[in-house]
């Protein structure tokens, strides 16, 4: 059983996220009006120019049921920057990362929940080394809309244990939770599983991660972070079986009403699913998670909504990779993201997914070529609308051409019109 101190430091973690929450809910709905406003104009555009050549529809448009509860939920890829990046959002008292954002805050922050996977540090320096960013960054996300941090991946201990625990602790302190490490035997212990209550459904979120840049975790450190594979420092090839279905029945005992996994797996630059990913999407599954969310291949990957099992969610679901919502990478098909974003409803016949879509984004970076100031991270949709109609802040010719080409192409990869247009 929790201890008491254990009790009173949750209980504080809980007060001061959601006086966050009511300040964060305040500063939105100051500009929720106008954000409302450009949003329907660029939607009402883009319906007009493109017709029925949406990326995404929705899984099912069933209207709730009388006594039931909605929870919308948002989930992206990869948020990762570099030094350059960083300093584009240098102030004389620090650093301001709100810009970054503020294209997007209209999809965001709308959502109950909205989850994305942290690819840094945050140590409390105000620098950037081995990945280790600013303190600003998490205001800047919470802002956004930003509710949970996934922190098992590639840097999970790239400034070893106590990096790590000061991340944790630095998001915890922004009114977030960190998913998927802890800083201690006995944290893991307490907080195995993090549990979610959304307008009363219950979600419980798993994360676990291929491995962390080949580094192995010191001996006894074993509690740090669930893995994927027993040799996650060498080669991927064994998978950790037991483990992966120990961390879900530890969820399954906590009694959720649906199980989510974030997974940090595959290739970097490749979109191909391999038979490991499939073969552990699938040992997921069997052993009770409904949905499985992938980052790490900066590139948007295949999406599956698999209806031979008969799950809460009617369906288990896989999106192998998101891609990249804030990109470092000098690869230009890296800057191509999206926002997958799902509704749940529970009543008295269950609980199970009755819309999912996904919006397309894209990480901007100063660039000559395509005539790029800022950094931001851009609504596609709303970025190619905007150009359409002539609008005074509208991107350049080559990035509209370049985003347009990006949207054919997600259509491709996700394959989510052929996978989810379906009750």
């Amino acid at each position: 059983m929790p201890n008491s101190n254990y009790n009173l430091e949750e209980q504080l973690r809980q007060d001061r996220r959601e006086d966050n929450a009511r300040r964060r809910k305040r500063r939105f709905h100051r500009f929720f009006p106008l954000l409302l406003i450009l949003l329907l104009f660029a939607a009402a555009i883009f319906l007009f120019l493109f017709g029925k050549d949406e990326p995404a529809p929705a899984a099912t448009t069933e209207a709730p049921a009388p006594g039931s509860s909605v929870a919308t939920l948002n989930f992206v890829g990869d948020i990762s920057l570099d030094e350059s990046m960083i300093d584009c959002f240098r102030t004389e008292s620090g650093f301001d990362f709100t810009p970054l954002f503020r294209r997007i805050v209209p999809r965001l922050a709308p959502a109950d929940l909205t989850v994305g996977n942290l690819e840094g540090n945050i140590t409390g320096s105000n620098g950037v080394s081995d990945y280790n960013y600013p303190p600003a960054l998490l205001q800047a996300l919470y802002d956004a809309g930003f509710d949970i941090l996934e922190t098992a991946n590639s840097f999970t201990i790239q400034n070893g244990i106590t990096g790590l625990t000061a991340t944790k602790q630095a998001i915890q302190a922004a009114g977030m939770d960190a998913l998927g490490t802890w800083s201690s035997q006995e944290d893991r212990k307490e907080n195995g599983v993090l549990i979610r209550d959304v307008n009363g459904i219950r979600i419980a979120f798993l994360s676990f991660t291929k491995g962390m840049n080949n580094l192995r975790l010191p001996e006894g450190a074993e509690y740090c972070v669930n893995l994927l594979y027993s040799d996650y420092d060498t080669n991927y090839s064994k998978i950790a079986r037991s483990a992966i279905a120990a961390a879900v029945e530890e969820a399954r005992m906590m009694s959720p009403d649906i199980i989510i996994a974030m997974v940090h797996w595959g290739s970097e630059y490749d979109r191909q699913v391999t038979e490991s990913q499939e073969e552990i999407a699938e040992l997921l599954f069997d052993s009770g998670v409904h949905l499985v969310i992938g980052a790490h291949s900066h590139y948007v990957g295949p999406m599956e909504l698999k209806n031979k099992r008969l799950t809460p969610t009617g369906g288990n679901f896989v999106a192998y990779s998101l891609g990249d919502f804030v990109s470092a990478s000098y690869n230009a098909s890296a800057r191509n993201g999206c926002i997958l974003s799902l509704t749940v409803q529970k009543d008295r016949d269950g609980t199970r997914i009755t819309d999912l879509t996904y919006v397309p984004t894209y990480s901007a970076a100063p660039s000559e070529s395509l005539e790029i100031r800022d950094c931001e991270v851009l609504d596609t949709l709303g970025a190619i609308s905007f150009y359409k109609q002539g609008y005074y802040d509208r991107v350049s010719d080559k990035l509209y051409e370049q985003l347009v080409s990006a949207l054919e192409e997600m259509k491709k990869q996700t394959g989510m019109p052929d996978n989810l247009a379906q009750k």
